[in-house]
């Protein structure tokens, strides 16, 4: 498994770079306030019973440009994963929220609740630092 988890890292550095670039184009590196949130958590690290559940991503991201959102962004957001060779089309998007439910904020990091800590894929996890400073 610890093999398997450093492959999937791997290649979610690289589509980080693309998922920034998909985002922003190159306004991140112009100006890093336009460097998106990125939350990355890796499901199924600790999966030892059931064969049918694999190593999976969630990945919430804010301090984008909503005008990115278009009608194509799934498909571009698909055809990038797909390119890693480890990604599936089987991609969902929600809101972070939903009134005054936690969401997906709160379903991504199930398993750091449960006491797998190393479920938060900290490597790839990006906040800009000027949001930091607040």
């Amino acid at each position: 498994m610890t093999e398997l988890v450093s492959i999937a890292n791997d290649v979610m550095c690289d589509f980080r770079k693309k998922l920034n670039w998909l985002l922003t184009g190159n306004g991140h590196k112009r100006n890093p306030k336009y460097l998106p949130i990125l939350i990355v958590s890796l499901e199924g690290t600790t999966n030892t019973y059931d064969h049918n559940r694999t190593l999976h991503y969630h990945i919430a991201f804010g301090n984008i440009d909503t005008k990115r959102l278009d009608v194509d962004f799934l498909e571009k957001l698909s055809k990038l994963w797909i390119e890693t060779g480890i990604g599936t089309d089987d991609i969902k998007i929600h809101p972070l929220t939903s009134g005054r439910e936690h969401g997906w904020g709160t379903y991504i990091s199930k398993e750091a609740w449960k006491g797998n800590m190393d479920c938060i894929d900290l490597e790839n996890t990006q906040i800009p630092k000027h949001l930091l400073a607040s």
